[in-house]
């Protein structure tokens, strides 16, 4: 039934479609495509639909225009509209909206306005007392604003801020953090940017900043190119410094971030990170470059790739390289003791396992030389495994060629290959026990091997080397309400024949040794293949634990290892080199989040007297008092090959103190020299729209060319402006 003007009260819903009007069941619809004819005529094609709904809708068919009160609701192409009063000319498509007006764009993006007045598909008109919701709850309000395209909003006397507004004592709007105040701000929804024309960033409502002209991407951009945020600081190596970092977007899969930093001793550093992902993989590159005080150009390059082949086989490589030794350590960067270069390919199928790399080291001790240093060039590995036959057994090949050279000093041809069986029984008592058999061979091309009391080897030299182990454990499980306790008691012997460490044969990958609770049961003690644990051998011991039923635990371990043979096979101190090691074991206390405590120790077999401990704790949660303690002692006996006589402490405290701040203070502490090694105290600064953390640090140890030094970094962060995290020094 057409009607020609009037009221309809209480629509529920309604679907405008252009000038027809239509009432059926309770339901209104305007349709834009109505063809002069009857009213059952439809067009071939129509404009999408127009849903509202409202209290009230008066249509005055003379005039052609509509007009709906209360609660009006109207939807199109995604947009809403909410608005108390909506009034729209056919003959003009135009739409306007008074009262409490809100506009939600597909995007997430509100407009809040008094009045505005559109074009029939929301993409153009005028807006009064505007104020824009952006993500991450950032605002932009002004006098009024124009769209266009559906897609510029123009605003004029703008302010942006993603600070929250507090109310003053007197109920009036107090001032954000920060905010951009502009003549005007253009803010593109299709490229997400927000564009201002004299402007002024104001901290706490003063003026610290005026520019004619800014862009920053809006806040649902992830990555767009422009300034971040700036850190500055003073060293004692570098003076003060200042660093401002630019960001490069490239493509969808690349960007860059280059950092120019100034220092007033060294002069300016320039610090440049690459990033890309492609379809098979990606690559990372982080480089420096600078003109020293002496007139002397020093940088480093750290670089990691990896990369699809097929779903079996990929390929990487790792380039890490400094001008010195202490280049790194001087402008801030990551500084390990060794620089490890490596250009690797590896390939996964089953159980079985493929690699083949080379490395190149570059040492950052002041010992380290790097005529000495070695180059591998190929190491080759391979393991395989069978699927489990029989009664659950399994056969194990395991290969491996090395050639290790070096300008000066040993040089070292390697070919080894081993097989294993191993089969494994669970008993009706729920003891489980495992035979594991292997034979090893190795053989070695060698020269200048240095050996005790003889002249330099220079040869071919080799072993064989069978090895017949026996592993068992027998787990006891005591349910006690919510609670269940385990004791376990584990056993391992293994044999091998003495005389399995020749010493024509160079050590070259087995010279790091700690003799602790992990390798206790191992059949060989050695982490690679130069050296082997060699003639009758056995571990015993026992490992309790209590597990509660919120996943809080106490657990602890303890055992001893028995050789027949007193030899040369392991170090003096080792613990090893007795009949009867030392005693070692675990200790961990995890009742819940607030605790987690770890102790390990060795002890000497004849007085229990500790020759090393290793503590580290973690008490308390960062909203009250969280503290971090770690703590480490090597007795002069203790056979590290690292380290002498060490005793030192680590202590970090760190706390919130409200939803803002937080801090943290830490300090290293050589207790067996009875020096400070490090200590520092930090604080952040964190809201919705800010950030600022700085750190005081002063460090007494020398390195090198560089002794005791104090620091201090700081960063400012204005957020929504654009940061992304930089792996850049200083």
């Amino acid at each position: 039934m057409a009607i020609a003007g009037g009221m309809i009260k209480r629509l529920a819903t309604s679907t405008i479609l252009g000038c027809g009007v239509f009432l059926m069941a309770g339901h209104f619809s305007l349709n834009y495509a109505y063809a002069q004819g009857a009213a059952s005529e439809q067009p071939e094609q129509q404009e999408p639909a127009i849903l509202f709904s409202a209290d009230e809708v008066d249509y005055n068919r003379e005039l052609q225009t509509v007009t709906a009160r209360g609660n009006v609701e109207i939807s199109r192409d995604g947009r809403i509209l909410l608005a108390d009063t909506v009034n729209y000319d056919r003959s003009q498509d135009v739409l306007t909206a008074s009262g409490n007006v809100s506009i939600t764009e597909p995007t997430g993006e509100v407009t809040f306005a008094s009045y505005v007045e559109l074009s029939g598909d929301f993409k153009n008109g005028i807006v009064k007392d505007i104020y824009v919701l952006l993500d991450e709850n950032t605002r932009i309000a002004g006098t009024g604003a124009r769209r266009s395209a559906g897609n510029y909003t123009e605003i004029a006397k703008a302010v942006y801020s993603p600070c929250k507004v507090c109310q003053e004592d007197d109920g009036s709007a107090g001032t954000p953090l920060w905010r951009i105040r502009a003549a005007r701000v253009l803010h593109d929804a299709e490229n997400k940017t927000v564009e201002y024309k004299d402007a002024r960033l104001e901290v706490a409502g003063v003026p610290i900043m005026y520019t004619p002209y800014l862009q920053h991407p809006d806040p649902t951009v992830k990555r767009q190119s422009g300034l971040l945020a700036p850190s500055f600081g003073s060293t004692s190596y570098v003076g003060s410094y200042f660093s401002q970092p630019y960001y490069w977007v490239i493509d969808k899969s690349t960007d860059m971030t280059f950092t120019p930093t100034y220092t007033t001793n060294d002069g300016p550093l320039l610090a440049t990170e690459y990033r890309q992902r492609f379809d098979t993989g990606e690559l990372k590159a982080l480089g420096s470059v600078i003109l020293d005080n002496k007139d002397k150009w020093q940088g480093h390059i750290d670089a990691e790739g990896r990369f699809d082949i097929d779903p079996t086989w990929r390929w990487g490589f790792d380039a890490e390289q400094a001008s010195e030794k202490t280049y790194l350590s001087r402008y801030g960067f990551e500084s390990p003791s060794v620089l490890t270069s490596n250009l690797f390919t590896e390939g996964f199928r089953g159980a079985s396992y493929t690699r083949v790399d080379s490395y190149y080291f570059q040492g950052l001790k002041s010992s380290d030389d790097r005529d000495t240093t070695p180059v591998v060039l190929p190491h080759m590995q391979f393991h395989g495994q069978t699927q489990p036959a029989k009664y659950g057994s399994v056969t194990t090949l395991d290969l491996d060629g090395l050639s290790l050279t070096r300008k000066e000093g040993t040089n070292s041809h390697r070919a080894s290959a081993k097989v294993g069986w191993e089969l494994p029984h669970v008993g009706s008592m729920g003891d489980v026990t495992k035979l594991s058999l292997s034979v090893r061979g190795d053989s070695y091309m060698v020269s200048d091997v240095e050996r005790d009391g003889q002249d330099n080897y220079s040869g071919y030299t080799g072993r064989v080397l069978p090895v017949a182990a026996l592993d068992w454990q027998m787990p006891f499980v005591n349910d006690q309400g919510l609670y269940h306790q385990v004791i376990t008691p584990i056993a391992m012997v293994a044999w091998s024949p003495n005389g399995g460490n020749p010493g024509e044969i160079p050590n070259e990958d087995s010279q790091s040794f700690e003799f602790d609770d992990i390798n206790l049961f191992s059949h060989d003690r050695f982490g690679g293949i130069d050296r082997a644990e060699d003639g009758l051998r056995a571990s015993y011991g026992v490992e309790w634990g209590v597990y509660g039923p919120n996943g809080g635990y106490t657990s602890a371990m303890f055992g001893q290892s028995y050789r027949a043979n007193k030899n040369d096979t392991f170090a003096k101190g080792s613990g090893l080199d007795e009949h009867l090691s030392d005693y070692v074991g675990r200790v961990t206390i995890s009742p819940n989040s607030y605790l987690d405590l770890t102790y390990r120790y060795r002890l000497d077999n004849e007085n229990l007297s500790a020759r090393r401990n290793q503590v580290s704790a973690t008490v308390g949660s960062f909203e009250t008092l969280l503290l971090n303690t770690s703590y480490v002692h090597f007795s002069d006996d203790a056979g590290s090959e690292e380290f002498n006589e060490r005793e030192e402490l680590y202590f970090q405290a760190q706390r919130k103190f409200s939803d803002y701040w937080s801090g943290l203070a830490y300090s290293r502490y050589d207790i067996d020299q009875s020096d400070p090694l490090e200590y520092g105290i930090g604080f952040v600064y964190e809201d919705e729209c800010f950030i600022f953390d700085g750190l005081m640090r002063r460090t007494f140890y020398q390195d090198q060319d560089l002794g005791e030094s104090d620091e201090f970094l700081f960063r400012l962060v204005f957020k929504t402006l654009g940061e992304v995290a930089s792996a850049a020094g200083l």
